[in-house]
């Protein structure tokens, strides 16, 4: 019975740690392999991996939330979303740049300089010991990040079925959902920079 609740205790940071798997076999396929071949694949990790994001749920509904599985949490996003916008922005240079590709390109940078800055408030926060916890911002970016992701896989996966390519109107969505991302990801910005003044117990 005690290794059960132990194991159990364990089943947030376990749900984190397969996303991270998950997400390493998804680069994984466009590293090495030939992503045309793989869409529904794809397609199928891009939805699965957020739904790994469930962990902090499951962490609050058990009260089993520690500092570590936040920081796993942290960097299961990090790594999924930045992974894949990189690979988002290597696909977009081989292809013709029109104005829905320039769109997506200039918020896709917009929002890896905002991850990049976020990482450094992290950094700076852990050694100065402010509060580098979740913020309600930082969740609603990650979501829309999500989101724009699987939208993106979804449209890929359409044309390889389909056999042709889709309406240009419906990357606008795509670019919707990456600029209210880049939104909630200034204001999770301004939210740590005014926790600096706050010492972590607050």
């Amino acid at each position: 019975m005690k290794i059960i609740f132990q194991n159990l205790a364990n089943l947030p940071n376990m749900v984190t740690a397969i996303g991270i798997i998950l997400t390493v076999y998804l680069n994984a396929i466009f590293i090495w392999d030939e992503p045309a071949e793989h869409h529904l694949l794809i397609l199928l990790l891009a939805v699965g991996i957020p739904l790994t994001d469930l962990d902090g749920q499951i962490a609050r509904r058990w009260n089993m939330v520690t500092f570590e599985g936040d920081l796993l949490d942290k960097f299961r996003d990090k790594f999924f979303s930045c992974s894949i916008f990189i690979h988002f922005l290597r696909e977009l240079f081989q292809r013709s740049d029109g104005i829905w590709s320039a769109l997506i390109k200039g918020s896709i940078n917009i929002i890896l300089a905002i991850e990049l800055f976020l990482l450094l408030i992290w950094i700076i926060g852990f050694v100065k010991k402010f509060d580098i916890s979740s913020h309600w911002a930082g969740k609603a970016k990650t979501n829309f990040y999500f989101v724009a992701i699987g939208w993106w896989f979804l449209l890929e996966w359409l044309e390889d079925l389909f056999q042709r390519e889709l309406i240009s109107y419906l990357y606008g969505g795509l670019i919707f959902l990456l600029f209210l991302g880049s939104v909630f990801g200034i204001l999770s910005i301004v939210a740590y920079s005014q926790r600096r003044n706050y010492p972590k117990d607050n």
